[in-house]
């Protein structure tokens, strides 16, 4: 079954079993909202979006697994980022409350994308306040009130929850990232340094997949952030995992088109989501 929030979501229930496991894929949105404008080719926009990670993951719902797929692009407004996480320069206006930007904020990757990855400028004008809190009521705060729904819904009748946010990366770090000019490995788990997963789910997806023969790294070069911040809670036995597959596994970075490597990684994560539901089975049964 599929329930739908025209422009918002697409949220995906579990084929037949239902399992406490839930695949948020937040970044992969393609939609424009009308308000959209950008200055710079749509390339460089579209580089921004975790491209074809709705279809990888397209598949959980036959392993038990809700599925919450975000329809509106994150350069519009970035689910992934605190909602104060903005630049105050970036705004036309005083924002109500004091605003907390990270250090990437500053570089332009915050809440509101003012520039991408390889620092070119991506909004052709200021956003007023009035502008940015529309986005935040009418898309941002929908879709993170649906986690939560999720999220809830789950535990309170598991009193257990997995979680897997999915991403993309690039395979070398870009000009405005901490690992600039550094090679990437296959996927990337996190879990902001121990804080919203267990060891045991992050040591089950990173043994699982080096067992596949890729490469893993973990909270290197992603940390995690706002998508499992908010959720991730190990302590109520809720484990948050930030999931970042590399886009030369499977992609054509200049095209955007999938390569043959496709079906080999969405095979494999299909593998690694069966691997899940079976030491889930378990572990409701403890």
């Amino acid at each position: 079954m599929i329930h739908v929030a025209p422009g918002i979501f697409l949220r995906f229930e579990p084929a037949a079993e239902t399992l406490p496991l839930f695949v948020d894929v937040s970044k992969s949105g393609l939609e424009y909202p009308k308000e959209f404008r950008s200055p710079v080719a749509f390339t460089a926009v579209h580089d921004n979006a975790s491209m074809h990670v709705e279809d990888l993951f397209a598949d959980a719902p036959r392993y038990g697994a809700t599925m919450l797929r975000c329809v509106f692009a994150a350069f519009f407004i970035d689910i992934n980022r605190h909602e104060l996480d903005l630049d105050p320069a970036a705004i036309d206006g005083e924002w109500p409350v004091p605003l907390k930007p990270h250090v990437r904020t500053l570089k332009g990757l915050g809440l509101i994308k003012t520039k991408s990855r390889y620092g070119e400028a991506l909004q052709e004008r200021k956003l007023t306040v009035a502008e940015v809190e529309e986005r935040l009521a009418n898309y941002y705060r929908p879709y993170h009130a649906e986690m939560k729904r999720i999220v809830d819904e789950l535990h309170a009748r598991f009193g257990v929850l997995r979680q897997i946010s999915g991403h993309c990366m690039s395979a070398v770090g870009a000009p405005t990232h901490i690992d600039a000019g550094k090679p990437r490995a296959d996927f990337c788990i996190s879990d902001l340094g121990g804080v919203t997963s267990s060891r045991e789910f992050v040591d089950l997806l990173v043994e699982t997949l080096r067992g596949y023969g890729y490469s893993v790294a973990i909270n290197d070069p992603y940390f995690g952030n706002e998508l499992i911040r908010r959720y991730g809670d190990p302590a109520r036995g809720i484990d948050s995992i930030h999931f970042e597959v590399n886009k030369k596994l499977y992609m054509d970075i200049k095209t955007f088109r999938k390569t043959a490597g496709f079906a080999r990684i969405k095979s494999d994560i299909n593998r690694l989501l069966q691997v899940i539901a079976d030491d889930t089975r378990k572990r409701i049964r403890k």
